[in-house]
Order: C-alpha cells, then sequence, then structure tokens
C-alpha cells in the first residue's frame, strides 16, 4: 500500500510523463509540417521556372559590350535561382537532420532515467 505522499508523487510522474509526450509529439507534427511546406514552395517554384524564365528579357546591348559578362545574353538567371532553391533545401533537411537527432537524444534519456528509477536496468 502507498502512503499519501507516495500516491501524489506517481501522480505528478504520471503528468510529468505525458506533458513530455504532448510536447514530442507537437515536435514531431511541426517538424512534419515544415519538410511538408518546404516541399511545395520548391515543388512550387520548379513548375513555374519555365515560365518566369521564358519572361526574362535579354540585355538591350549587344555586341562586344557583354562578351565579358557573367550574366549577358543567357539563361543564367534560371540556374541561379534553382541553385538558391537547392541551397534552401540544404538547409531545410540539415535543420530537420539535427531535430530528429535532439529528438532521438531526448527520448534516449528519458527511457534511460525511467530505467534507473525502476532499478531494472544499471
Amino acid at each position: 500500500m502507498l502512503s499519501h505522499e507516495e500516491r501524489i508523487a506517481e501522480v505528478k510522474r504520471r503528468i510529468a510523463a505525458k506533458e513530455h509526450q504532448k510536447r514530442l509529439q507537437r515536435g514531431r507534427i511541426t517538424a512534419v509540417s515544415c519538410v511538408a511546406a518546404c516541399l511545395a514552395v520548391i515543388v512550387g517554384f520548379s513548375l513555374s521556372m519555365p515560365g518566369i524564365v521564358d519572361q526574362i528579357e535579354l540585355g538591350t546591348s549587344s555586341g562586344f559590350e557583354t562578351a565579358a559578362t557573367m550574366f549577358g545574353g543567357s539563361a543564367a538567371l534560371g540556374y541561379i535561382v534553382i541553385g538558391l532553391l537547392a541551397f534552401v533545401l540544404g538547409v531545410c533537411v540539415t535543420i530537420l537532420c539535427f531535430r530528429i537527432r535532439l529528438l532521438n537524444k531526448e527520448e534516449q534519456t528519458e527511457e534511460q532515467k525511467g530505467d534507473n528509477a525502476d532499478g531494472t536496468c544499471q
């Protein structure tokens, strides 16, 4: 039979565990939502890119004035935008991987704390 203080401590421990599970679930939902939003933005830009590139007017100067420029008379703007989008995707994936790693570490430490409190694992 548990004493009154032990029952209160057990109820508080259960409440803390449920709140921790809710925080983890919200974190996962947020991460998945962010990934879905990033993918939707990238796919949207990728599908609209040909129309954007077709609307770009080439420079009015021609000949020797633009011969030495990097962007003169080419579709380099499309490559620049795609490169920036690839960079943003890489940043999003990196942040996602760090968040997943952090969540896994938190779960492992919680499991270890729970095992140590039960006395089943040393």
